[in-house]
């Protein structure tokens, strides 16, 4: 799957993807509010491992946003279970340099419309550590509608901080 958009493009993620996500993703500003399962630093190891782990388990879902050149950065979705099965929650990343460039503004709308086309999903949610303005932007400005937060439930930097939960309905959603 390949989704142009400008010079940039949703795509799956390649062997030769590790050394530009060890480059953009091995930045403490980067990682600074992503899950503790995204590492810092992150290693040569760890890249090769995540395309590896993608490439076998989830290889439909989570890929690699780049340039004419190399990757830049990621954008996936997780499948919700149970009686949240009919929900994905997505999630985003890009390498600094590309922060502040409306590259995640017109890569999140694409890859929605993605996930509400080609699977039967009816809402698509989003979570937001505190601080995290940029994130609640693009997600905003995608039509995310911030549905509640959970306040001090996420453990951070040795410290607790909000939890922003957003959503986006399939009957909401325009692309």
């Amino acid at each position: 799957m390949t989704l142009k958009f400008g010079s940039f493009q949703i795509r799956e993620f390649q062997s030769n993807d590790v050394e530009a996500l060890v480059k953009y993703a091995n930045n403490y500003a980067v990682s600074k509010f992503m899950r503790d399962s995204f590492p810092y630093p992150y290693t040569k190891e760890n890249a090769v491992k995540w395309i590896n782990y993608v490439k076998i388990n989830y290889s439909k879902l989570f890929f690699a946003i780049a340039n004419e050149n190399e990757l830049i950065g990621g954008i996936g979705a997780v499948l919700q279970t149970d009686v949240h099965r009919f929900s994905a929650e997505v999630g985003f990343w890009l390498g600094q340099f590309y922060w502040n460039k409306g590259i995640l503004s017109k890569a999140l709308p694409l890859f929605c419309n993605y996930l509400f086309t080609n699977y039967d999903f009816n809402r698509i949610t989003a979570n937001v550590f505190e601080g995290n303005e940029a994130s609640k932007r693009v997600l905003e400005k995608a039509g995310f509608v911030l549905e509640g937060t959970q306040r001090k439930s996420v453990f951070k930097e040795n410290k607790f901080v909000d939890h922003y939960i957003y959503g986006l309905l399939k009957e909401d959603f325009k692309i």
